[in-house]
């Protein structure tokens, strides 16, 4: 979990809503002509938090098979390994990715889930060293990540 001793933020914006280090860098981007919201989270090193709302029609397996395609093609060297996990209380299809950059061993996590408004997109990845010190962060972003059903009040704004 998030260090209680350490200062959050939340963020409950788009129908979701999290919490994240206050000393980690927000941003999102809105694009309303495919249907794609997007919000990243840095650590100032190499570790990263981003997930992306996808209102437009694609299914979390087309989406999975385009992201581990994406690694495949950039990383000729990587292991993917399979995981069974859950965010928001939804069932995720989901792999962990270990590769080589600048000669840097590398992990990415992905995990996807579909809800009545999006389908949700999560990737966070950073070197292993920096990974020692914010994987557990990035994890009690996940974990702390609940979505809003097709009631939420605020659905006609963000779509």
């Amino acid at each position: 979990m998030i260090d209680p001793e350490k200062p959050m933020k939340s963020f409950n914006e788009y129908g979701i809503s999290f919490e994240y280090p206050d000393s980690w860098e927000l941003t999102k981007e809105v694009d309303e002509t495919n249907g794609e919201i997007q919000i990243s989270i840095a650590a100032g090193d190499s570790s990263f938090w981003l997930i992306s709302l996808y209102f437009a029609d694609i299914s979390v397996e087309e989406l999975y098979n385009q992201s581990v395609k994406v690694f495949q093609d950039e990383y000729p060297e990587l292991d993917i390994y399979d995981v069974k996990a859950e965010l928001a209380g939804k069932t995720c299809l989901g792999c962990d990715i270990e590769f080589v950059c600048s000669e840097l061993v590398n992990s990415a996590y992905l995990r996807l889930f579909q809800t009545e408004l999006f389908t949700v997109f999560i990737l966070y990845q950073g070197t292993d060293q920096d990974l020692k010190t914010t994987l557990t962060a990035l994890e009690a972003i996940s974990n702390s990540l609940d979505c809003f059903g097709g009631d939420y009040q605020g659905y006609l704004d963000i779509v």
